[in-house]
């Protein structure tokens, strides 16, 4: 499969139409016909339905069109990078992938002050939860992540950022928005937003299981922007990472540090095993981790 393949196979998939495609690559028709031709017959399956003036794209077509981006972008990514490296020159686009509370914990920490030690390096700032962080690591589509434990710790070089202790956000109706703390046992009794990803899906669950005998799970969320305007509404209580302070709204929530026991979550970096960063990403590894080095690891 090569890269200019895949990149005439895209251009297909955006028009829909051969002759369109081929006008805006600036080749003759038969000559694209037989490069996707040979296209599915490498890969064994069929991309398109090909009709009188219009094609559409199969479900095996479709997904390798998903793939073909991310495999342009980790190339052109590669390409620059490798062009950098040459030049000896600390610059050029940063891969980061992160959560949002990770983001909001440690990013206005350290990228002000990196930005003026490193002015020619540029960010590509993906969101999403830790799952799905380690899997762009994994796939190198990321250079670096920042991501909340539980995970495979052995699967990535790691460095530990720091310790967060866990909260309940509850709306400025609720009857317990004049407390500063709140029990597990009395939150068990409260409709209940945890997180969706199951490390810390059962992570909390324990911590429930351990404070009462019953409890109720009203949700589970991926984002916490998704949810805020329902405990903004009095919908339930959300358990969240205290950092979620640092981008919600005060004047409708009320934020109650979870006590009895008090659970705490542990932030890391994150980026591929025996993988050599680009330039860039190895200056910010350095310094990131420079910057948590007094952070003690839990045990």
């Amino acid at each position: 499969m090569e890269l200019r393949t895949l990149k005439y196979f895209l251009t297909v998939a955006a028009e829909l139409n051969i002759t369109h495609a081929a006008r805006k690559l600036n080749i003759s028709q038969p000559p694209l016909s037989r490069q996707l031709s040979q296209l599915e017959e490498e890969l064994g399956v069929q991309l398109f339905v090909r009709g009188k003036r219009k094609i559409q794209l199969t479900e095996e077509g479709k997904y390798l069109a998903q793939q073909a981006e991310h495999i342009l972008n980790l190339a052109d990514h590669t390409a620059k990078q490798l062009n950098l490296m040459k030049q000896e020159t600390v610059k050029g686009t940063l891969l980061l992938g992160v959560t949002e509370t990770c983001s909001a914990s440690v990013l206005p920490a350290i990228l002000p002050d990196f930005k003026t030690l490193y002015p020619q390096i540029s960010y590509d700032i993906w969101c999403g939860n830790s799952n799905d962080v380690c899997r762009r690591i994994k796939e190198g589509i990321a250079d670096i992540g920042i991501v909340r434990a539980p995970l495979e710790q052995q699967k990535f070089e790691t460095a530990f950022l720091k310790t967060e202790t866990w909260i309940a956000i509850v709306s400025k109706n609720h009857p317990l928005a004049g407390e500063t703390g709140v029990s597990l046992e009395r939150l068990s009794r409260e409709p209940l937003f945890i997180p969706s990803r199951q490390p810390l899906q059962r992570e909390i669950l324990s911590w429930f299981s351990s404070a009462s005998e019953s409890y109720q799970i009203f949700a589970l969320y991926n984002q916490l922007a998704g949810i805020i305007p329902l405990i903004a509404q009095n919908t339930g209580v959300a358990i969240c990472p205290e950092s979620v302070k640092l981008y919600t709204d005060d004047r409708r929530l009320a934020y109650l540090k979870i006590t009895e026991p008090e659970p705490t979550s542990h932030l890391y970096m994150i980026c591929g095993r025996n993988r050599l960063l680009p330039a860039g990403a190895k200056a910010f590894w350095n310094y990131v981790k420079q910057s948590f080095s007094e952070s003690e690891e839990p045990l």
